[in-house]
C-alpha cells in the first residue's frame, strides 16, 4: 500500500467562479486551502463574473502562492473548467463547483485510493447541503476497483438518475490521461448536462477507476442558482446537450445499452423541467404563457422520441404520476406540484 501523504505529486483542483455568493465562495476556497494533502494548486477561474467574485479571488491569491486566478471573459462552465485545465500543472486533476465546499481529506484519501489501485479516475460520495439540514446521497454501486469492462458497466451507470456519479466534481483524475486522449469538457456546451457528456468520454477510455462511497464533496443547494430556477435558456442548454450525448452514443461500442437509458435518463430531464422549470412559483409567466411554452418544450423531438419509448425504470411513485401529467396534458395539476414541490423544498 503506498501513501502519499508526504505530498510527492501535485494536484491542480479547478474552481468556476461566476456570480457565487460571497459567503459560498469564501467556504469553497477555504476549505480547499485546508486540505491536508498540502501539494496543491488552486486555479480560481473567474468566468467573467460582474460582481465582486474576481477581486475575492485576487485577495485570497495575494495571501496563499498556491493559489493562482485566471480572469477570462464570460464562457460558461464548460469553457471555465478547461480554462482550468490547460493551466494546470499538477498531476492530478480535480475539479469544485464554485458555490461547493470539499472535505479536508477529499485529496488525500482519493489520491491514496488512486495509488493503492493503479486507477486513472478515483471518485467519491457526496452530500447535498441545504440551509437547515444534509442529506447524503445513497449508491448502489459497490465500492471497489473497476477494471476494464467494468469500466463500460460504470460508463451505463453514468446515465442511470439514481447512479449520481455523472458529474464532474468527485472525482480525481489523472491528468496525464486526459491530455493522451484529448478529454477536455465540450465549450459549447455551457451548462447543464455537460458533466454528463465529459463522462461519457471519460469512461469509454478509463481503463481502471477506483469508488469510494465516503461523503466527501458537499453540494450545496442553492435555490438562487442557475440550475434551480426556471431559465429558458438553461432549459435549452440542458437539451443541447443531451444532442450532443445522443450523437456520442450512436458511434459507441455498446449503443444500444447506453441509448436505453439514454431515453430514460431524459425522461427525469422532462419531470425536472416540468416541476423545477416551467411550473416553478419563480417564474413570473401567467399560467397560460407557462402552459403555451411548455407544449413547445415537448414537441422537440429528443423529447419525443424519449416519451415514445418511455424507459420507466427506477422512477419514483411521485416521478411516474408527474410524467403521467405530463403525457396526459394536466397542466394545471403540474402547476400546484410545483408549489407544494417548493415547499416542500424550503422546509429542509
Amino acid at each position: 500500500m503506498r501513501d502519499v501523504r508526504m505530498n510527492e505529486e501535485r494536484i491542480s483542483v479547478v474552481v468556476p467562479v461566476y456570480k457565487v455568493p460571497e459567503p459560498y465562495l469564501r467556504k469553497c476556497i477555504e476549505s480547499i486551502q485546508c486540505q491536508t494533502y498540502r501539494n496543491i494548486e488552486i486555479l480560481l477561474v473567474d468566468d467573467g463574473s460582474p460582481d465582486q467574485c474576481g477581486a475575492i479571488c485576487d485577495e485570497y491569491a495575494a495571501g496563499d502562492d498556491r493559489i493562482h486566478v485566471i480572469h477570462k471573459p464570460n464562457g460558461g462552465l464548460s469553457a471555465a473548467r478547461n480554462s482550468g485545465q490547460e493551466e494546470a500543472s499538477g498531476q492530478w486533476l480535480m475539479f469544485v463547483d464554485g458555490d461547493d465546499w470539499i472535505d479536508p481529506k477529499m485529496c488525500e484519501i482519493l489520491l491514496n485510493l488512486a495509488h493503492q489501485s493503479d486507477a486513472q479516475v478515483a471518485f467519491c460520495g457526496m452530500v447535498k447541503e441545504y440551509a437547515a439540514s444534509s442529506e447524503p446521497y445513497t449508491y448502489y454501486i459497490p465500492e471497489k476497483v473497476y477494471k476494464g469492462k467494468e469500466c463500460l458497466w460504470l460508463q451505463a451507470q453514468l446515465l442511470h438518475f439514481n447512479g449520481n456519479i455523472a458529474t464532474a466534481y468527485c472525482k480525481l483524475i489523472d491528468r496525464a490521461f486526459l491530455e493522451k486522449n484529448q478529454i477536455r469538457h465540450d465549450a459549447f456546451l455551457r451548462q447543464g448536462a455537460e458533466g454528463l457528456e465529459f463522462n461519457l468520454r471519460l469512461f469509454d477510455k478509463v481503463g481502471c477507476a477506483v469508488f469510494t462511497a465516503q461523503p466527501l464533496y458537499h453540494y450545496i443547494y442553492n435555490e438562487n442558482s442557475i440550475s434551480a430556477h426556471h431559465d429558458e435558456k438553461n432549459h435549452d442548454y440542458v437539451l443541447k446537450c443531451f444532442e450532443k450525448i445522443r450523437s456520442f452514443i450512436e458511434t459507441s461500442r455498446q449503443r444500444d445499452e447506453l441509448l436505453r437509458w439514454f431515453n430514460n435518463r431524459l425522461l427525469y430531464v422532462v419531470i425536472t423541467t416540468a416541476i423545477s422549470g416551467y411550473f416553478h412559483p419563480n417564474n413570473p409567466d401567467p399560467y397560460r404563457e407557462r402552459k403555451r411554452k411548455f407544449q413547445a418544450y415537448l414537441k422537440r423531438p429528443i423529447i419525443q422520441s424519449a416519451l415514445k419509448r418511455s424507459n420507466k425504470e427506477g422512477l419514483s411513485k411521485q416521478r411516474k404520476i408527474i410524467l403521467w401529467l405530463i403525457k396526459h396534458e394536466q397542466y394545471l395539476a403540474l402547476d400546484i406540484l410545483g408549489k407544494i414541490r417548493k415547499i416542500q423544498k424550503s422546509k429542509k
